[in-house]
């Protein structure tokens, strides 16, 4: 056994923290496997004590690489100076490392010690499930912070046959092969059995396999389902610019012109991006009443990104589904709200840009699909496409395919803008719907039910692309039992942990 201290610790957590955020933050197919063999390295003979040590130095790197963006980012986005960004940096740091330094301690304390290689899977397993149980204590508790959002299976979203397990059971799927993987490559590698790599190896090569005939499977099943063609109108609007006398009317013209565009095509539904305006929606409205005019001849149904106001600066972020003669047939309102930005904490918030900004605000009624002539369209606003519950819940509400409408200016020229359409093919395939997304100065495009990128456009001038999406009434198992596999990692940690106390009483 090579003794921890000889691994250099230090540089080995570094190492995982740079790939880690390659898998999970850039998505990377490749990293996904590699990521976290530096860290188990070094932390596969440890103490619980060493191993939060270890692990809080790892989210700490992990969070100056994936979290920089936040300092710049947050001055842009809130109107003030910079210290709102530090301050939110410097505590979403401390957060993340407190979280890897729990999770690894963890783990240190009910792993047995390496020894037969019936200990070795049992430890590989270990280390599965409590990522994987972490993972959903992280999103259970961060659902308005997407930026939390890393998965130890994320990069394998990359992959259209990695990706294809988590129809079964989310993102947890793959998160657990992943580390399985990780683990078994650190053991072997630390006792330098070198032709027992191979092990691994094999899991990754059969783990493509299973996800491989998934794909056929579903492909096969999935043919002759009725089409729509959505027009996809992107503005690519900077989300800081001012709608005032100076731009108002520049910018308005802009949305005209890509809706022209978007009517020559004959589409049946013209998909517009989160708030595209920024006031809220009425009746009479000009704006509405001159799209509905000029696509009048293409008799397309709108589905509208526009918030719905509440009273003064409160509103709704919502969608409408409106039909060629005006008629409105259903309204969505975001459910998950950004916590300090759309949701107070407390009477702690940062509002839309400057202090002149609004507070968002979202209701249970207005929660499900939008009835559209053409079937009922799940929507999913910006960072809802974050949460899983977002797409499990439209569907079993009886969503056909999937719009998302979100806007990534506050985070271009980031691994978000990226990361954020990924999550979107991670949310087809989870729940087997055709997803649509609309992202201003973001990836719009199509992704299919089987994960296939169909269309994936990044622009700084308006876009409009055409895309046919295939409706379905089908429910994956992942949509209709979406804890069924944490539960069996939490029953699984359970015994561990029992078994672990047990032992130790024997011996006392």
């Amino acid at each position: 056994m090579v003794p921890a201290k000889k691994n250099h610790p230090v540089i080995l957590i570094v190492v995982s923290a740079i790939i880690a955020f390659a898998a999970m933050g850039q998505i990377n197919f490749v990293a996904a496997w590699l990521a976290f063999v530096p860290l188990f390295m070094i932390i596969i003979n440890a103490s619980a004590k060493q191993s939060f040590k270890h692990g809080f130095l790892f989210g700490t790197i992990l969070s100056l690489i994936a979290y920089s963006w936040m300092i710049s980012g947050a001055e842009r986005f809130t109107g003030y100076n910079f210290l709102y960004g530090a301050g939110v940096f410097l505590v979403s740091t401390l957060f993340v490392g407190l979280y890897w330094g729990s999770l690894l301690s963890c783990f240190s304390l009910l792993k047995r010690k390496p020894g037969a290689i019936t200990s070795v899977i049992y430890n590989c397993l270990i280390a599965s499930a409590v990522y994987c149980l972490f993972e959903y204590l992280l999103s259970f508790i961060t659902d308005g912070f997407p930026w939390f959002s890393f998965y130890a299976g994320s990069g394998l979203t990359e992959n259209v046959y990695a990706i294809q397990p988590s129809s079964l059971f989310g993102i947890y799927t793959l998160s657990f092969v992943a580390v399985s993987v990780n683990y078994l490559f650190a053991f072997f590698i630390v006792q330098k059995q070198w032709k027992r790599l191979i092990i691994p190896a094999a899991v990754v090569l059969l783990y493509m396999a299973f996800g491989y005939f998934i794909f056929q499977n579903f492909n096969s099943k999935n043919e002759g389902n009725t089409s729509v063609r959505i027009a996809v109108l992107t503005e690519n609007i900077p989300p800081d610019i001012k709608w005032d006398d100076a731009n108002g009317n520049m910018l308005v013209q802009r949305l005209f012109q890509l809706n022209k565009q978007a009517a020559q095509l004959k589409p049946d539904i013209m998909l517009w991006s989160e708030s595209t305006v920024p006031w809220t929606y009425r009746k009479d409205d000009d704006f509405v009443n001159e799209i509905l005019k000029a696509s009048a001849s293409a008799k397309a149904t709108h589905i509208l990104g526009i918030n719905t106001e509440v009273e003064n600066n409160i509103v709704k972020n919502s969608a409408y589904c409106i039909l060629p003669d005006g008629t409105v047939t259903g309204r969505y309102d975001k459910q998950f709200l950004l916590s300090l930005i759309e949701k107070p904490a407390g009477s702690l918030s940062i509002p839309f840009f400057s202090s002149k900004g609004f507070i968002v605000t979202s209701d249970t009624v207005h929660n499900a699909p939008l009835p559209t002539p053409y079937g009922k369209a799940g929507i999913i606003i910006c960072n809802e496409s974050a949460v899983d519950a977002s797409a499990y819940n439209a569907v079993r509400k009886g969503a056909q395919f999937l719009c998302m409408l979100g806007n990534d200016g506050w985070f271009n020229n980031t691994y978000i803008v990226r990361n954020h359409f990924y999550t979107a093919r991670l949310r087809a395939v989870e729940t087997r719907k055709d997803m649509v997304a609309n992202c201003n100065n973001g990836y719009s495009g199509l992704i299919t039910a089987n994960g296939i990128i169909v269309n994936q456009q990044k622009d700084t001038e308006p876009l409009v692309t055409m895309e046919e999406v295939h409706t379905n009434n089908y429910k994956t198992l992942a949509t209709k039992y979406p804890f069924l596999f944490i539960y069996v990692c939490a029953g699984f940690i359970s015994f561990a942990a029992a078994i672990k106390i047990k032992y130790k009483s024997k011996r006392t």
